[in-house]
């Protein structure tokens, strides 16, 4: 798995103070899996072959962490989309919601800290519509 960023990193970024000591370790740890699995493409040393993170993807980490200690990086969504309308009856108990329609995929749904970090990972290849397809 290539490290991306480190919790140094993410305190040089955010300032030191961006969640618990606590809660460092694991974020960090869960922003690296996340866009380990972006399969991003960067560029290369040609002499040592290692690869080059640039300070951008390390920022955009940062927001992936600071998404992951907030609870947002791997959050579940039950609902999607705009509230239209509510209806709650107490008698006879009847609940009613409406929603506007929004891709359950849609990258409104995900944490302003995420969103922003896949905008800043586009260049490298991001694409939430993207699938991959390997012939053997």
């Amino acid at each position: 798995m290539i490290t991306f960023i480190t919790v140094e990193d993410v305190d040089s970024i955010l300032g030191a103070s961006w969640t618990d000591e606590s809660k460092k370790a694991k974020s960090v740890l869960m922003a690296n899996t996340w866009m380990n699995g972006l399969n991003l493409k960067l560029p290369c040393n040609k002499a040592t072959h290692e690869t080059i993170i640039p300070d951008d993807v390390k920022q955009a980490g940062a927001y992936a962490a600071l998404a992951a200690s907030n609870g947002g990086l791997y959050q579940q969504k039950t609902d999607s989309g705009v509230l239209l309308s509510k209806t709650v009856d107490a008698d006879d108990v009847s609940v009613s919601k409406t929603f506007a329609e929004l891709a359950t995929n849609s990258t409104a749904l995900l944490d302003p800290d995420l969103q922003l970090a896949l905008a800043m990972l586009k260049p490298y290849g991001v694409s939430q519509s993207q699938v991959r397809l390997v012939r053997g």
